[in-house]
């Protein structure tokens, strides 16, 4: 069912869809109390740009309790933030509590991508290098150089094998849900990534799921935590960002949709021929005259500029595989993640340049390249991005 609700040709344009989508991953409008609400709110975040993915989980937080860097990577040593492989064979930040359902869900597709690189690698059976990482964290949390160490010395590990035969080593250790992040090396912040037991930094049980695992009610979970932080999407967004089948997917959508707890809409404009999906409540706030709760995203009448320094798999960007153009201007280059210039500069949510992350700690250093000639207000709006920054480094 396709509800037509507003707008031109009753649907969502992309100006529409860009602004909610800023509201809903909690770059405007109303801010989070603290990180762990924010990763509670988008349910995971990619974080293989350590560093940057936390400072992207700072900006939504309200500015009164904001945390800084330090205050988050010890969130991250205590434990009330985790760090490992799941949805994507990448990196992403959850809270405890979603840590299990999440790899139980899907950990066998990422596992199956996995073993189509080491067969072209052929680096033959990883298994009791799995069981070796879980062996060497069992007395307490390991550095990677420390778990290498002991399967080298073991001898499950040939010292001369090359390195992501180790890197999948411990990738399967944590998708068999054996390992996970662990507290960093005394004084050293989680880029010195260490692991420890799963069962050491994660509940029993499955979270929200209960004591059981179900896999649809692991979908169903899946619609109902990823559409409120995401806005408006596509199921084949959801699809590319879960790596969840539209088989899975699809008939826990139709339930939804009758039970009137989701709405889909015809997209118009540059959103010609899709179909979005949002909840009743995100859809009721849009298109119905709900309170938007001023996150129009800076692009209005009379506004000044908003400028975000957005890591460069912030979740406004990553989120979205099949509609990400949405944040793309069609007359600039789309980002490149080569080079040190990864991370993303969106001047009122609409990708304009790149900047990379300032090398070591302290105040300074950020550099940026423009796709386009910025205003003067952009370049002052950027200026204000740059000294938060300072801030949260410290």
């Amino acid at each position: 069912m396709t509800v037509h609700v507003g707008g031109v040709d009753g649907g969502v344009d992309s100006s529409l869809v860009r602004a909610a989508r800023l509201a809903a991953t909690g770059l405007r409008g109303p801010r989070l109390p603290d990180a762990t609400a924010v990763v509670d709110a988008l349910l995971a975040v990619q974080g293989q740009e350590l560093q940057p993915a936390l400072w992207g989980l700072s900006r939504r937080v309200a500015p009164s309790s904001r945390p800084g860097r330090a205050a988050l990577n010890t969130a991250l040593a205590d434990g009330e933030l985790l760090r490992t492989h799941l949805l994507r064979p990448t990196w992403h930040l959850v809270r405890p509590r979603d840590a299990r359902w999440l790899l139980e869900l899907s950990a066998p597709r990422v596992e199956r991508l996995m073993a189509s690189t080491e067969r072209a690698w052929d680096l033959g059976d990883l298994g009791p290098g799995t069981e070796a990482v879980a062996a060497a964290v069992a007395d307490g949390p390991r550095t990677r150089a420390e778990i290498k160490a002991e399967l080298v010395a073991r001898g499950v590990l040939d010292p001369d094998a090359p390195g992501l035969a180790f890197t999948q080593m411990l990738m399967h250790a944590e998708l068999r849900r054996l390992v996970i992040s662990g507290p960093p090396p005394a004084g050293k912040e989680l880029q010195h990534q260490s692991y420890a037991t799963f069962d050491d930094r994660v509940p029993a049980g499955y979270g929200p799921l209960g004591e059981r695992f179900d896999a649809q009610a692991a979908v169903v979970e899946l619609w109902r935590r990823y559409l409120p932080g995401r806005g408006f999407a596509t199921l084949n967004d959801l699809r590319l960002w879960a790596d969840v089948t539209v088989r899975d997917l699809r008939p826990v959508l139709a339930a939804l949709t009758d039970a009137g707890e989701v709405v889909q809409v015809a997209g118009t404009g540059e959103l010609e021929g899709l179909v979005l999906v949002a909840t009743a409540a995100t859809a009721d706030r849009w298109l119905g005259g709900g309170d938007r709760g001023g996150d129009g995203g800076g692009d209005g009448v009379g506004r000044e500029p908003v400028v975000d320094l957005l890591q460069a798999y912030d979740e406004l960007l990553i989120s979205y595989r099949e509609t990400r153009h949405v944040v793309l201007d069609p007359a600039l280059p789309p980002p490149d993640r080569s080079g040190a210039f990864v991370h993303c500069v969106a001047v009122d949510g609409v990708v304009a340049g790149r900047w990379r992350w300032p090398p070591g700690a302290g105040r300074g250093g950020v550099d940026v390249q423009w796709l386009r000639d910025p205003t003067r207000a952009e370049r002052a709006a950027l200026d204000a991005a740059v000294a938060d920054l300072d801030v949260y480094r410290g």
